[in-house]
């Protein structure tokens, strides 16, 4: 169901908390009109949720982890949980039809449906794709009709309905995506491959492992291949991606809790709170007191 009522538009960050409560019953949230530029969301937000959003109309700018994007009309965003996205600007027609999926349909359901994992992979290091207008039409008519679906109120099959929808949306956008793959080097799909299991298992274990070269052997690989792999396919050295979960979540939880700055330290395995503040300031420019005097 819509979680905002009339409100014609949301911010992202009412977004977030309504995508991340763990109390939330609904499978899939359809989000009607669109999102609201607020100037405190260019700092990072993350989102615990798969959220496919298509832009109708308008222009603007996210970020998503280390990179940021242009979007127009037709563009495809999809954010995986615990990636890291802000937004830098938008225009005052900017919309977005978007759908979230709840924790256990990312936990428990997804991971069932072994075709779709090479989708979930690829959009993993490409977030962003701009569709063809017969594509985006595509993709809005199965958005559409689960918010159909869901406007519909409670009906028996409600659930297994929805989610074969989602399901069908998904494979909708497997067929976009190997339309499009057929015309791309196998050897830069292999490295993509790489890449994408690179994020995820940073996004696993980036509290308590910073180093390079664990993440090369988790994936059987050497550092120095690793490192040239993900330097290619992003322009950032796998170190920056570790640094940037890192000082994204402590971003967050200085920003987002009541966490002390011990606390924070001790989450994310730091030697004690001095290393964590010297560390922090020197990626941000800010003591992590000051960070959160300033920025809530």
């Amino acid at each position: 169901m819509n979680q905002f009522g009339n409100v014609e538009l949301v911010t992202l960050r009412q977004m977030a908390r309504a995508i991340n409560n763990d109390n939330l019953d609904e499978e899939v949230i359809v989000f009607d009109h669109g999102l609201n530029f607020d100037k405190d969301e260019i700092y990072p937000i993350r989102i615990d949720a798969l959220v496919i959003a298509l832009c109708i109309e308008g222009e603007g700018k996210i970020g998503i982890d280390l990179r940021e994007y242009n979007l127009k009309k037709d563009s495809l965003i999809v954010i995986q949980p615990k990636n890291y996205i802000y937004l830098s600007e938008f225009t005052k027609d900017f919309r977005c039809s978007i759908l979230a999926c709840s924790k256990r349909v990312v936990e428990d359901v997804l991971p069932k449906l072994t075709d779709i994992l090479p989708l979930l992979i690829h959009h993993r290091t490409e977030p962003v794709r701009q569709l063809t207008e017969e594509e985006s039409k595509d993709i809005y008519c199965y958005v559409d009709f689960l918010r159909s679906k869901l406007r519909g109120g409670t009906t028996p099959f409600l659930k297994q309905k929805v989610l074969c929808l989602l399901q069908a949306a998904l494979y909708e956008m497997m067929e976009i995506n190997q339309k499009n793959s057929s015309k791309e080097e196998t050897p830069r799909s292999r490295k993509e491959e790489i890449m994408a299991k690179f994020i995820i298992a940073v996004s696993e274990d980036f509290r308590d492992q910073r180093l390079v070269s664990y993440y090369a052997h988790k994936l059987c690989i050497t550092p120095k291949h690793l490192s040239s792999v993900v330097k290619e396919i992003s322009g950032r050295t796998a170190g920056d991606w570790i640094e940037n979960y890192v000082v994204m979540e402590a971003k967050v939880l200085l920003k987002t809790t009541d966490l002390t700055i011990q606390e924070i330290a001790v989450k994310l395995h730091f030697a004690n709170q001095s290393f964590f503040g010297k560390y922090f300031k020197h990626h941000t420019g800010f003591s992590p007191t000051s960070y959160r005097k300033k920025f809530t």
